[in-house]
């Protein structure tokens, strides 16, 4: 049977004593993820391409995650394909749901600029989720987020104490369950912004069509400090922190 403090039934009086006693057995509150920015380098094809620029803005329950891609430095002499990703989240006290993901990508041909979206978006009273420009649609799932959005969904839970599992990616040409397949919790990551390597939270997922390796940092409120994905042709695209991040 368990047995209250002494101190517990000596200064409170019963019903308070349970209250406050058991509140000491689970978290004192719900860790939210705060408005930010963040600057990360992208490499892909061993080619380092340039900056994706992510932040998130909350108001009231209603997130909104943005990333903002395109070519820079040598790489902007051969590439000028941009991209511009909106994600809109549902945050609650100890809860992250994913609701849609608008994509705006700008690519160029012989100096011509052609617009291309992609909208997928969650239909609560079908459950579903929908891809419109294609006429595709899937079942809603507990734990859905984008390709972009799940590094800080897994942030989201890290935070929380809540299992590394059910997670499930959604992409315009399929829905995955994602299968936790390893977790490092004494990684090291090297930043140029950091006098020494920062010490990491190694998360590894992986399933049919994609795997996806992810580096929170404890010194940044687990932040994705290094984000990793390689889809079933091989392709791999890999985000590291260029500068650390701001909390707005």
């Amino acid at each position: 049977m368990f047995k209250f403090p002494h101190y517990c039934k000596k200064t409170l009086g019963l019903n308070a004593a349970v209250f406050l006693c058991l509140s000491f057995t689970q978290p004192l509150y719900a860790a939210k993820l705060p408005n930010f920015s963040a600057v990360f380098d992208v490499e892909a094809v061993g080619l380092n391409l340039g900056q994706a620029k992510h932040s998130m803005r909350c108001k009231d329950s209603i997130c909104t995650l943005k990333s903002d891609a395109k070519p820079s430095g040598l790489a902007a002499v051969f590439f000028k394909d941009s991209s511009h990703e909106t994600i809109t989240l549902h945050q609650t006290e100890n809860t992250l749901k994913w609701q849609s993901y608008h994509k705006l990508g700008i690519s160029y041909k012989n100096d011509i600029a052609k617009e291309k979206t992609m909208n997928l978006k969650w239909v609560p009273a079908e459950n579903k989720v929908i891809y419109p420009e294609k006429k595709r649609e899937w079942p809603m799932q507990p734990q859905l987020f984008d390709v972009m959005s799940i590094a800080y969904a897994i942030q989201h839970a890290q935070l929380n104490n809540l299992p590394m599992k059910d997670f499930t990616l959604q992409d315009s040409n399929f829905q995955d369950k994602l299968t936790l397949k390893s977790t490092n919790k004494r990684d090291f990551l090297g930043f140029e912004f950091a006098d020494n390597d920062l010490d990491a939270i190694k998360y590894r997922f992986t399933s049919k069509h994609a795997e996806i390796e992810l580096w929170l940092l404890p010194k940044y409120n687990y932040f994705p400090g290094k984000i990793r994905v390689v889809n079933k042709d091989e392709k791999t695209i890999t985000l590291s922190l260029a500068e650390p991040p701001k909390t707005l």
